[in-house]
């Protein structure tokens, strides 16, 4: 098999399937529904946050945009019991979607998503106070998981978490923790054997920011086998211009982008991670990076550009395969999932562009 290094960089330009497998009822949908009589189904799920649910049409759409990886991130606890054991209608839903992206010629990388995020709900960052219920929910579901896509090939990338952070202890539990979940997903995913004995793991940096990943209280897990691991950190930054709304109460917002300061900045944290991972074999994935579009927040569009392609090509630059965040229709929207064609020409570009210079360096 290709070194890890030689594996990313095949996986050329990603695109992430936001606000779909991931949406997680806020408003008590779900609930509703079973008041009612009524049955929830996956595609009631994927609905949850404005998208219609996936098809093969989508996956081939996003192939023929010039995305060779699409991410998919699934939030799994609306369907997993306290064991990690998940109902077999959301399993089914979920391997299909992933069947869908493989005959389309997309390698895939599959999550546990939001089960990682803010508030009590989201049931992994309650480790720091309650390990034993979680990191045995946590180990049945990635095995639940592992079990189920086993057989299949080195196309399907597994990803142990997002944005993983336990920030009502210090930061040094905070590392111990993650460090701790991250080995769990290891070893549990190398025990379900078949192809997954050597399968390429993506494993989640501290809240996948490139600082605190680059920390060296981050320490990669043990492995069976040499060479398969992958560090998954996420790049929005500088936030007050990739994500700060108008209103925003955490920082002063920014609709402008472009100095050299401000590119030097990027190029900085790029060069970081390569010091710390891929100078040393380790290969990085920018699980996600985006911004917020012009049409939410009215940020500059010439900026929005500039930054959009500094990532892109300091990403590539590394050797990294960077995995564009689209909600597609809020927020971040980037690709018309139904034409296969970018909102934005100038968008468009951007990623003509890097598929050019990645066809040219293959």
């Amino acid at each position: 098999m290709i070194t890890a290094i030689e594996f990313v960089r095949h996986l050329g330009l990603g695109w992430n399937l936001g606000n779909t497998f991931d949406a997680f009822p806020l408003e008590g949908e779900h609930e509703a529904a079973t008041a009612a009589g009524r049955d929830w189904t996956p595609e009631d799920q994927q609905r949850l946050w404005r998208n219609k649910p996936f098809t093969a049409e989508c996956a081939a759409n996003v192939k023929a945009a010039g995305f060779d990886t699409i991410r998919i991130p699934v939030t799994w606890m609306e369907w997993a019991d306290a064991d990690g054991i998940v109902q077999e209608r959301w399993m089914a839903a979920v391997q299909q979607a992933v069947d869908w992206s493989l005959d389309a010629g997309l390698n895939v990388i599959l999550n546990v998503h939001h089960d990682g995020g803010n508030g009590d709900m989201l049931w992994i960052r309650r480790a720091s106070r309650q390990w034993d219920a979680v990191s045995r929910r946590y180990e049945g579901l990635w095995r639940s998981i592992a079990t189920r896509f086993a057989d299949y090939d080195h196309r399907l990338v597994l990803e142990g978490g997002n944005e993983i952070c336990f920030p009502d202890v210090s930061q040094d539990q905070a590392f111990t923790l993650l460090n701790r979940l991250n080995q769990i997903f290891v070893d549990v995913v190398r025990a379900t054997g078949g192809r997954n004995a050597d399968r390429y793991l993506l494993i989640p940096g501290f809240n996948t920011d490139t600082v605190l990943t680059c920390d060296e209280r981050y320490r990669l897990p043990q492995d069976s086998i040499e060479d398969r691991l992958i560090v998954s950190i996420h790049y929005y930054s500088p936030a007050e211009f990739a994500l700060a709304e108008h209103d925003c109460t955490w920082g002063t917002p920014a609709t402008t982008w472009g100095t050299a300061a401000e590119v030097e900045a990027v190029a900085a944290d790029f060069a970081l991670q390569r010091a710390r991972f891929i100078n040393h074999g380790i290969p990085v994935i920018i699980g996600e990076y985006g911004l917020l579009t012009e049409p939410v927040d009215g940020k500059d569009h010439a900026s929005n550009i500039a930054w959009l392609k500094t990532v892109v090509n300091c990403a590539l630059d590394n050797g990294s395969c960077p995995v564009l965040w689209d909600t597609s229709v809020k927020e971040m929207c980037f690709l018309d999932r139904e034409t296969g064609r970018f909102y934005d020409p100038d968008v468009a570009e951007v990623f003509a562009a890097a598929r050019a210079r990645l066809d040219g360096e293959n």
